[in-house]
């Protein structure tokens, strides 16, 4: 099952120190490092330079999976938002044949 995720950080992470802003990036971006080196291709990540927001798009065994890659360390500590939408890939026969039925039974 795949899964698209956007993350971003909470207000709350805005009244940081600089100093733990830093020790907090840094840790985010070992432990997404460290997720793409055990899922290779079934994992990437995006970001968008001044939109503030992280986006992936996984391949995941179970939710169990999906859920434990989730908790990187600014989810851990409360100090991000995350959403999460499971994705389908469809066959384009598929979708040939429903469009082709949809036709018809006007």
């Amino acid at each position: 099952m795949k899964f698209l995720t956007i993350s971003s950080y909470k207000d709350s992470y805005a009244s940081l120190s600089a100093e733990e802003k830093r020790k907090v990036g840094l840790a985010d971006t070992e432990y997404i490092l460290d997720l793409k080196k055990k899922m290779g291709d079934k994992l990437t990540f995006y970001s968008i330079a001044g939109w503030g927001r992280y986006v992936s798009i996984g391949e995941y065994g179970s939710l169990e999976e999906y859920a434990q890659t989730v908790q990187g360390p600014s989810n851990q500590a409360g100090y991000s938002n995350m959403e999460s939408y499971p994705l389908i890939e469809w066959d384009i026969e598929q979708v040939k044949a429903y469009l082709e039925q949809a036709k018809t039974a006007k």
